[in-house]
Parts: structure tokens; C-alpha cells; sequence
């Protein structure tokens, strides 16, 4: 699936009174990966690295991105390049969409030897790192992508993990252009930790930075659920079914929502949006396990297994976990779902 990306956005007035080329060094193809360099282009070499930044955001409106990202890395080669960092940001964001994480990292790793305080690049890194489940870095990460751009508005960039508290959340400045990524990301990650108020005033904040941030939205709803507050978890999950009615995590989350009231009809109803009625019948057995109701989850499974006796064996797996909980009374680990 193709992934926007901001592009260097450069005019082509910048191409007009080309001089001569200030090209010093062979293309570096340390962070190229795509189709054999010779069949992409053979246009003559470009002159400077702003018609290199050109050719590049041609290549990426027309979606050709190996071509895109093989005259982004040919505009890092000229002695007086301006745009570095911002092109190796678009770089490890191209990497991102193919996915290839490895050249990612690498070129945001590049982008912050050029200006350290390249916010997207930091809160690349962030997500890269809390999704591989490195998340003291990806914290880390997280935070100077705020502070970095607590810097850019000329606020003090004082914001770190001893720190970090409610009322200093409530106090940073930021923008549209603030990197609600990061905001999102650093709520999540104080979300797992337990830290519910901190992640909610973090989620709000992305919220406010970007209206469109589903992720937020529905992590904002979710973190209501963690910590029982399920009349503001539940207003915040369907609002973000307002805005888009087959998101499946916000079903799944408002299903949740329904089970921890007891409300096991509506949850079932929620599921069977999206599953067929044996996936949506095993869900509501799974997740009342989860919830420590065993006993009230058998019924659902059997259903499950009754409608699909061939196929769903992920409902007996679940179906005797659940009846193994009511004789012993035991955890709720090694439990299947689909």
C-alpha cells in the first residue's frame, strides 16, 4: 500500500540560472534498494541538488519510487547540498513504505548526523523502536522529537522521563505542525506502563494537534477502558466510529467497552459488524475469559463451535480453557484467538 510523504517541496523556479555541476562524490548506494540503478533514468545527470530534489518529487507524485529515492540520494552528493537532513527524512520515510525498517532507521539515523534536531526523523525513530519493542528508546526518541520541537516555537525543550508529569503535559506549547506522532506514541507507551492520566493528556494533546488523528482518538477512548472510566471510553470510541464505521479496532475496543458492563448482546452485535457470526460468538467467549468470566463465556463458545463444528477449532481450544478455569479455577494464559 502506498504511504503519503511530504516531499521537499521545492519550486521549480529553483532550476532557473543552473550553473555548471557541483557534484564531488560517486552516488553513495548505501541507502538504495530497489531496481538495477542503470535501468531507471537516462536523463542527463542533474546539476545541483535542488534539480535532484526535483527530479525526486516528480518521481514520487508519479509513484516511482525507486526512481524518486535514487535521485533523492544523487541530490546528497553535491559539496554544497542545504537540504540533507530533510532528504534523508524522505529517504527512511520511502524505506518505511515499501517496508524495508532496517534502511529506514538507517536514514533517519543519517538525517539527525545532519541537524539533530530533525523532528520527524526522531519521531520515526520513536515508532520504529516501540514497535520492535525497544521502548525505553522508543520513549527516549519520543521526547526529543517534543523537545526538539518545543525548540522550533522557542519554548525550553525541559520535557523528560523523570520529569514528565500531568501539569508539565498541560504547559507545552505546540502547533500544527507539532509532531502529534510522538504525542501519540510516548501516550501509548505510558498506557502499557499504567500511567493512565499521563497518556490520556498526551493523546488529547495529539488530538488537538492533528483533529484527523483516528489513532489517538480511538487509543484515547481505549485508555478510558484501562483504567474503568467506560462512560468516556465509550464516547470517545464512538466518535471515533463517526468518523470512520469499519475501523475494526474501535469495534473491537467498543465491544470491550460492552463486555466490562456486562452487556454482552451489544458486544456480540459490535463484533458481527466485522466477523462472521462464529468468529464474532468465539470473540465474545474469548474476551470474557480475559475478563474473568468463564463460566459465562462457555455458552458462546459452544455457540461458536455449533455454527462452524468443522472449521472453528480455535473456539474448542478456547471452549477448553474456559471449562478447565470453572473446575480449577486457574489463570487465563495459553488462550487461543483468531
Amino acid at each position: 500500500m502506498w504511504i503519503k510523504i511530504k516531499t521537499i517541496a521545492l519550486t521549480i523556479a529553483l532550476l532557473s540560472g543552473c550553473a555548471a555541476s557541483d557534484n564531488t562524490d560517486e552516488f553513495n548506494n548505501s541507502l538504495y534498494a530497489g531496481k538495477p540503478i542503470e535501468s531507471l533514468t537516462n536523463a542527463e545527470p542533474p546539476k545541483n541538488e535542488e534539480e535532484a530534489l526535483a527530479r525526486g518529487d516528480m518521481a514520487l507524485a508519479n509513484k516511482d519510487i525507486d526512481l524518486a529515492l535514487y535521485e533523492y540520494l544523487r541530490s546528497l552528493s553535491f559539496a554544497k547540498a542545504q537540504y540533507k537532513d530533510k532528504t534523508l527524512y524522505t529517504v527512511g520515510k520511502i524505506h518505511l513504505s515499501k517496508p524495508d525498517f532496517e534502511l529506514a532507521e538507517r536514514a533517519f539515523k543519517a538525517s539527525l548526523q545532519e541537524n539533530p534536531d530533525n523532528v520527524g526523523a526522531l519521531e520515526e525513530l520513536g515508532s520504529l523502536y516501540s514497535r520492535s519493542g525497544r521502548t525505553d528508546e522508543g520513549m527516549s526518541y519520543f521526547i526529543k522529537a517534543i523537545n526538539a520541537d518545543l525548540i522550533r516555537m522557542g519554548a525550553t525543550p525541559n520535557l523528560s522521563k523523570e520529569t514528565l508529569s500531568i501539569e508539565q503535559i498541560s504547559q507545552l506549547k505546540y502547533d500544527d505542525m507539532s509532531p502529534d506522532g510522538a504525542y501519540n506514541g510516548l501516550g501509548v507507551l505510558y498506557d502499557v506502563q499504567g500511567q493512565h492520566e499521563i497518556a490520556q493528556s498526551l493523546f488529547v494533546d495529539a488530538i488537538e494537534i492533528d483533529n484527523g488523528n483516528m489513532d489517538a482518538l480511538i487509543n484515547l477512548g481505549y485508555s478510558y477502558y484501562m483504567s474503568q472510566d467506560y462512560p468516556k471510553a465509550s464516547v470517545y470510541t464512538k466518535a471515533a466510529l463517526k468518523r470512520d464505521n469499519n475501523s475494526e479496532k474501535a469495534l473491537n475496543n467498543l465491544a470491550l467497552i460492552y463486555l466490562a458492563q456486562d452487556q454482552v448482546r451489544q458486544a456480540l452485535n459490535v463484533f458481527s459488524r466485522h466477523l462472521s457470526m462464529p468468529e464474532a460468538l468465539n470473540n465474545v467467549g474469548y474476551f470474557l475469559i480475559l475478563q474473568g468470566k468463564a463460566e459465562q463465556a462457555i455458552p458462546y463458545l459452544q455457540q461458536a463451535i455449533d455454527k462452524n463444528p468443522s472449521y472453528y477449532e480455535v473456539a474448542n481450544k478456547n471452549l477448553e480453557r474456559a471449562l478447565s478455569m470453572v473446575r480449577e479455577g486457574g489463570s487465563t494464559s495459553s488462550i487461543t484467538v483468531q
